[in-house]
């Protein structure tokens, strides 16, 4: 898997992302990001396909609403821009089996903005990762996605990135859905997030 790395945080914080492969319905990924706690994410699935939707609408909740609080044993959520255009000071991630996806280096939103977080499935039966928005992180992300229309937004959970779905209007729903492409892996992410063994 080809990696590369970029700066995250300041200086000395450096992350490393590997390949991410394009499937029909948008993008699957098996990103490791070392430098976060290693096996946060352990035991997922290997690839997780996006929906084209960020809408929680149409989503069938299986799991039960996990409650996000201050917890070190928990894994790390974040959500970046990203884009199939280059962006100044964005960081190019080679996709399989050409291309590439651009990436905005500092996050959205984390851990911190969600009170919750869930899994669901999607109408084919796939995993959906549902994340429940604080305010402030709604707020963010509102903001964000409305002065960058028509991009993506990267979600990486731990060491892995799960999903780069594109968005085509600001996002304005306190509940925001990521297609995750299974059952398990939308179960395993979200326990892992909420930091339940």
């Amino acid at each position: 898997m080809r990696k590369f790395a970029r700066q995250q945080g300041g200086p000395g914080g450096w992350i490393r992302l590997g390949a991410v492969a394009i499937m029909t319905l948008g993008l699957a990924a098996c990103q490791t990001v070392p430098g976060t706690r290693a096996g946060a994410s352990g035991g997922m699935e290997s690839q997780a396909t996006a929906s084209g939707s960020l809408d929680a609408a149409g989503t069938r909740k299986t799991g039960p609403v996990q409650t996000v609080t201050a917890d070190r044993q928990a894994a790390d959520l974040r959500v970046f821009l990203a884009d199939t255009k280059a962006h100044p000071g964005w960081t190019p991630v080679p996709l399989k089996p050409s291309g590439l996806l651009y990436v905005r280096t500092d996050a959205i939103i984390d851990r911190g903005d969600l009170m919750g977080i869930q899994s669901a499935t999607d109408q084919d039966g796939g995993g959906v990762l549902v994340l429940i928005l604080k305010d402030e992180g709604l707020e963010k992300l509102r903001a964000m996605t409305q002065a960058h229309p028509g991009l993506r937004l990267a979600l990486v959970v731990g060491q892995i990135m799960l999903a780069a779905p594109a968005y085509a209007s600001p996002v304005t729903q306190q509940q925001l859905a990521f297609g995750v492409g299974s059952v398990r892996n939308a179960e395993l992410a979200a326990r892992s997030v909420a930091g339940v063994q």
